[in-house]
């Protein structure tokens, strides 16, 4: 509950520093996109690639944590069978190696 309420206030206190950052820098400026050209201002193009750069992190380190979780997956997969072959030649042993 708490830690919701802090994250929530400091996602407020970040759109509202957003907000006056965007309408502090009001000067217009064109973005020229393989595809389109946009008009927008200097503060709104800013937030826009903060938040695009962002946005491209959390995609990577997302892709890096299901990398790692599919490895973990194959390493226990392997570890399981190479306790049940140990258990199987543990119990298959002659009796002079006991």
């Amino acid at each position: 509950m708490t830690r919701r309420l802090v994250a929530a206030i400091l996602f407020i206190l970040l759109a509202l520093l957003c907000a006056g950052f965007v309408r502090l820098n009001t000067a217009p400026a064109r973005i020229e996109l393989f595809f389109a050209n946009v008009g927008s201002t200097v503060g709104q193009a800013l937030v826009v690639a903060v938040v695009v750069g962002w946005l491209a992190g959390v995609v990577g380190a997302l892709s890096f944590a299901v990398k790692l979780a599919r490895e973990r997956s194959a390493l226990e997969k392997a570890l399981r069978l190479a306790e049940g072959e140990v258990r199987t030649l543990r119990a298959t042993q002659p009796a002079h190696a006991r």
